[in-house]
């Protein structure tokens, strides 16, 4: 077998924003950054319901910019009568953006903690820990990564239901994410606290980005202010 035929493909979608089955919009940033946008309006994959469970390959602090953030924590009992299937995501990315996932195996999942962080707040998630977000309402987080690994993340369904590998990640066109980021941005009505900002989280963004063209295509602050 080709040497590179064993290396593991952990490259992320070609795209700065796309849609996540989990509800939410994915920005790319720089320094190994994303945003994350959720609004009750974006669409979900079908088995939503039964798969919110999951974990990352690398470690991460996300910080919450706009809304409250619930984060809860599990533990995992590997069984084999387990109440939950594991979705290996290491497959290759389909013309959709996911990855194609298979069944590794099954577990329990305990609670094991629960989170409710506001905005300005931040948290913590070790490598390959699993958790959900049941956000409800507009929350927007930016999610830093810390330390990456070389396993896939994996998602839990409850066991009995197909995990939903036709979701698009493509299914809104970019002008329209945009539009939803801007809108959710605009919600908050303080940045995070210890910092001097304009009392909005979407001036607050934008300011930090005045000289980053990247981070976000098109942005213009809500009313002028002197360039740094």
């Amino acid at each position: 077998m080709k040497i590179a035929e064993t290396l593991k493909d952990f490259a992320p979608t070609k795209e700065q924003i796309t849609l996540h089955g989990l509800g939410f919009i994915q920005v790319k940033l720089p320094n190994n950054s994303r945003m994350h946008v959720w609004h009750p309006e974006l669409p979900r994959r079908s088995c939503f319901a039964h798969s919110a469970i999951h974990n990352h390959r690398f470690s991460f602090r996300s910080r919450v910019l706009v809304g409250l953030q619930i984060n809860q924590r599990y533990h995992v009992e590997a069984t084999e009568d387990g109440t939950h299937d594991l979705i290996s995501h290491d497959g290759p990315r389909s013309e959709k953006g996911g990855r194609l996932s298979f069944v590794a195996g099954r577990a329990n999942f305990l609670p094991a903690g629960r989170e409710v962080v506001p905005a300005g707040a931040s948290y913590d998630m070790a490598e390959l820990e699993y958790h959900e977000t049941p956000n409800s309402g507009v929350v927007v987080t930016i999610m830093d990564k810390l330390s990456e690994g070389t396993t896939h993340a994996n998602s839990a369904i409850t066991h009995g239901h197909v995990f939903d590998q036709e979701f698009d990640r493509y299914l809104l066109p970019e002008n329209v994410l945009w539009k939803y980021v801007l809108e959710a941005l605009r919600c908050g009505e303080s940045g995070p606290p210890g910092r001097s900002g304009s009392g909005n989280a979407y001036d607050d963004y934008v300011r930090e980005n005045l000289d980053n063209p990247d981070a976000m295509p098109g942005v213009q602050p809500s009313k002028p202010w002197p360039r740094r």
